[in-house]
């Protein structure tokens, strides 16, 4: 039997998936391995105002960006009308139309960005980026291949983006181009994806104006402007902020911090991008839902609480031994934005399994519960007590977020239990750094070499391998077979029957 949504038979659906992580998880930690080697070529390039002049620029034109993001890429997926070809057709039209307005939101940004933070440069560089959402917009043939389960073909249309940007931007760094390498490269890279897209796109790129899809497609997207407004909010916001409290200069420091840690989301990007058209299949079969969710979300934290805590124990070596002693300030800033980042994604990708059963509006009220805190915490504690006082404040702002989380996970999914959940994920991370921690009491005094940074980091991440085969092994060992033997097990046929065993911690 084979879906409508699907290319090959239904009972595939589990080892395609498993398949589909191993390739998402493959080509985004190339991309983004490139990405944090350019980032890191560049800042010891570049330097903090430099950094700081970028961060501006970025933060501005992507926050933007992520408002145009509304779910119609989503909805597209989720959807299943009649005629594809057609239906992608309208979607990318709403998509196209909405990208031509932000394009201009940015363009009209521009001097506001230039005035509020007093630099002449933000103009022309602002104006340089609006761009972005229309190479985004021309960049929608993936989602068919998304939709379809396809994701080698949709991976390396995107992994074009991020090698074409480092090839271009490095170099242009390196030779003197200054803040404008960071511009020139991201566009090259983008406008090469976009044009590689429409050429392999198996349905023609025409413009189709449809009124009921346009509601359609409003109904499920309003709750993800809100959403990406409330991004728009904490991103800008906080470079504001640094900026107002520190200079520009302060406001590198936290465009470091945040670029570098923000990488703590890619696992569960990667599972998150992977299991969504499935569980558009199973939207209907709770018991399912839930294995899906806890085995997701167990490998998510495989990766998201160690990286957040390598942050917390190795955040000054990086900066001591790599970044330069310029940046010294932003060490109490990555420490504690990694540690934020590790801790939510805890359940992160909750409002995935709300959209799949076309319900998109409960995440909105998480966004505007971070926005909330962020500013009555983190803003008021970075006014009262500097960078401490912002990230204690961002911790606590964390803290609400799971709290909320954890009510929608358990009105959905009744027998998930984020708390336990979370202890399980750190389980791993503790005993992991006990070895780390020990070597460094044992040679404590002096300034720390570079040798013993690495054997510390060296023996945290083994005993974090270690700890995480031990106590995940049973679960380690399903991935495995799921790519063997393929589908052990059907999912549940087009009768709702749910041949799948009950979930388990």
């Amino acid at each position: 039997m084979t879906d409508d949504r699907l290319s090959f038979p239904r009972p595939e659906l589990r080892h395609r998936t498993a398949r589909g992580a191993i390739v998402n998880g493959i080509f985004l930690a190339g991309g983004e391995g490139l990405a944090v080697l350019q980032g890191l070529i560049v800042t010891i390039l570049l330097g903090p105002r430099t950094i700081g002049l970028y961060g501006i620029v970025t933060t501005t034109a992507m926050t933007i960006v992520a408002l145009k993001r509304v779910g119609i890429d989503e909805a597209f997926v989720q959807q299943s009308e009649e005629g594809q070809e057609e239906e992608f057709q309208r979607a990318f039209t709403l998509e196209l139309v909405l990208a031509s307005a932000f394009s201009l939101v940015i363009i009209a940004a521009a001097p506001i960005v230039m005035v509020v933070y007093g630099e002449t440069q933000l103009l022309a560089l602002t104006i340089a980026v609006s761009y972005l959402p229309l190479a985004f917009a021309l960049q929608s043939p993936s989602w068919i291949f998304f939709r379809r389960m396809d994701f080698l073909r949709t991976r390396i249309l995107q992994f074009i983006i991020p090698v074409v940007s480092f090839a271009v931007t490095v170099p242009l760094a390196a030779t003197g181009v200054g803040v404008w390498s960071l511009v020139i490269g991201p566009a090259v890279g983008n406008l090469t994806g976009a044009a590689a897209a429409i050429l392999v796109s198996p349905y023609k790129l025409r413009l189709r104006f449809s009124a009921e899809a346009r509601r359609r497609y409003f109904a499920f997207s309003w709750p993800i402007f809100v959403t990406a407004l409330s991004l728009l909010v904490l991103q800008q916001g906080q470079v504001l902020a640094f900026n107002l409290h520190g200079g520009l200069e302060a406001a590198g420091y936290i465009t470091l911090a945040f670029t570098l840690t923000r990488y703590a989301d890619r696992a569960d990007q990667i599972i998150t991008t992977t299991i969504y058209p499935a569980i558009c299949v199973v939207a209907e079969q709770i018991d399912t839902l839930e294995e899906i969710f806890l085995k997701a979300n167990r490998v998510t934290m495989m990766w998201a609480f160690p990286f957040g805590a390598g942050f917390v124990l190795f955040a000054p070596d990086l900066v001591h031994f790599i970044l330069g002693h310029k940046w010294q300030p932003a060490v109490v800033l990555l420490q504690g934005l990694g540690a934020a980042a590790g801790l939510q994604q805890l359940g992160y990708n909750w409002f995935s399994f709300y959209r799949a059963r076309g319900r998109s509006a409960p995440q909105a009220v998480e966004s505007a519960v971070l926005v909330g805190g962020f500013l009555a915490f983190a803003v008021t504690g970075l006014i009262l007590w500097g960078s401490a006082g912002f990230i204690w404040g961002r911790l606590l702002a964390t803290a609400c977020v799971l709290a909320v989380r954890r009510s929608y996970v358990k009105s959905l999914l009744p027998r998930v239990e984020l708390v336990w959940l979370g202890l399980r994920g750190l389980a791993p991370v503790i005993l992991a750094s006990v070895p780390a921690l020990a070597l460094r009491l044992a040679l404590w005094g002096g300034s720390r070499s570079a040798g013993q940074a690495i054997a510390e980091i060296v023996l945290f991440l083994a005993g974090t391998a270690l700890a995480t085969w031990v106590l995940e092994r049973g679960l380690l060992d399903e991935m495995r077979d799921y790519m063997r033997r393929g589908s052990l097990e059907p999912l549940p046929d087009a009768s709702g029957n749910d041949p799948l065993p009950a979930a388990s911690a």
